[in-house]
């Protein structure tokens, strides 16, 4: 572990405070066009649409779900997870949005194919990529890599208007307020839909997953295949995941399928942990009632080894599928404890992470934990910081002028210590 609370050498001048770049960046991130050049920055953002080609196999509501390689299926988990109330109307599989999206490419506005990209994942319940930008456009200027910003199933624009809908989203705050006693001070409009979804189900944790790992898998194949014009097909491939997005890129790593993250690194922001160990209660993630339902059901299924669900049995069976495997080592610290270790002991010159003293989400003492395991006997770097102004976990750059001297420290000590690893 490495504790960092103050500056370790003198600032450099910087020619635009944190929040000139974030406004720069919002202001010009193609949302519904196709690219934006930012002559300022020196950059480019292409929007590519994104047909998600193996959802019918995982999500609640189709009729195929089924395990291609096995040749097996599951059709009695077909409503298997549906509640119209608590999905608000939509079964998994009727969310279109989340089978045709969008994804986007930072990169330098040169003409060159990138000769290397960075996956970059996001935050659980994340609307929008604004907060993102920034740390996405420093980590492709120090780098020189392109970044790819891909959103998790069920996030960004894979999530139905209607769940940002704040009079629709308020009443259904409202209803679990009341309903539950322990969502007084932690439902809100924000958490209101995703709240209510991985209450009523969640092995949504997974099977979304799932469905996200596959979209990458077909992604990274694309750029193989030459079809991604920005990219180089023979380019290496690394990751970035801030919170759930770290949880998520983690299993990738571990996972590696289809050998196309063995040489890749892995930087954990604010992340890094089992999901046990996150603290997620937050009018900005999800309530007090669905963090509980989540915990609970995973306790009970890894304790029972998945008897009460068959379809994820099979899928978390390391003889079957032992990549997707790998999940199950991250649900619970104490739960598949040696394996993940080894695992991890073996990755760790490819792993690093930087965890927030006063971030109360992802603690990081459970991100030590979890990554230099319980003897701190697994030589992965997990760096400590600390900053001098207000931040959260959601919020770990401010925007508020009068910290920006400070901003600008916590942000390009950061990006610099997260772009070094990643070069």
């Amino acid at each position: 572990m490495q504790l960092l609370s103050v500056v370790s050498e003198p600032l450099k001048l910087f020619s635009m405070h944190y929040y000139e770049l974030y406004a720069l960046l919002k202001n010009n991130f193609p949302e519904t066009g196709t690219q934006s050049v930012i002559p300022e920055l020196g950059i480019e953002i292409k929007r590519y649409i994104f047909e998600s080609r193996e959802a019918a196999l995982f999500l609640s509501g189709s009729d195929q779900l089924q395990c291609n390689t096995h040749e097996l299926g599951f059709p009695e988990d077909c409503r298997k997870g549906y509640n119209k109330e608590s999905d608000i109307g939509l079964s998994d599989f009727e969310i279109r949005c989340n089978q045709s999206f969008s994804y986007y490419i930072i990169k330098s506005a040169e003409p060159d194919r990138a000769k290397g990209f960075i996956l970059f994942f996001h935050g659980l319940n994340e609307k929008r990529w604004d907060k993102y930008l920034p740390w996405a456009y420093e980590l492709a200027r120090q780098t020189g890599k392109a970044i790819i910003l891909f959103p998790i199933a069920f996030h960004m624009d894979r999530a139905p208007e209607d769940w940002s809908d704040k009079h629709r989203m308020l009443e259904i705050a409202r209803n679990r307020a009341m309903q539950y006693p322990e969502n007084s001070t932690s439902s809100s409009f924000i958490n209101a839909a995703i709240s209510s979804r991985l209450e009523y189900f969640p092995q949504r944790l997974f099977w979304s997953g799932l469905q996200t790992y596959a979209d990458v898998v077909q992604l990274i194949g694309s750029i193989r295949d030459n079809k991604v014009p920005e990219i180089d097909p023979g380019a290496t491939v690394d990751l970035f995941g801030y919170s759930i997005g770290a949880f998520f890129a983690s299993i990738l790593k571990m996972a590696n399928p289809s050998d196309y993250f063995r040489e890749a690194r892995l930087f954990c922001f604010c992340g890094g942990m089992t999901i046990d160990r996150m603290f997620p209660v937050s009018k900005y993630i999800m309530d007090a009632s669905a963090a509980i339902a989540m915990q609970r059901s995973y306790a009970e299924l890894l304790s029972s080894n998945f008897a009460t669900d068959k379809r994820l049995a099979h899928f978390q069976n390391w003889e079957h599928h032992p990549e997707e495997a790998w999940f199950k080592t991250m649900l619970r610290y104490n739960y598949f404890l040696k394996e993940r270790e080894a695992l991890l002991r073996n990755l760790s010159p490819q792993i690093k992470a930087l965890v927030l003293k006063q971030d109360e989400v992802a603690p990081p003492v459970e991100a030590l934990n979890t990554l230099k395991g319980g003897y701190r006997d697994i030589p992965i770097e997990v760096i400590v910081d600390d900053y001098s102004y207000p931040y959260s976990h959601m919020n770990p750059f401010s925007l508020v002028h009068k910290y920006k001297q400070e901003v600008d420290a916590a942000f390009y000590r950061f990006a610099g210590i997260a772009a070094a690893f990643l070069k």
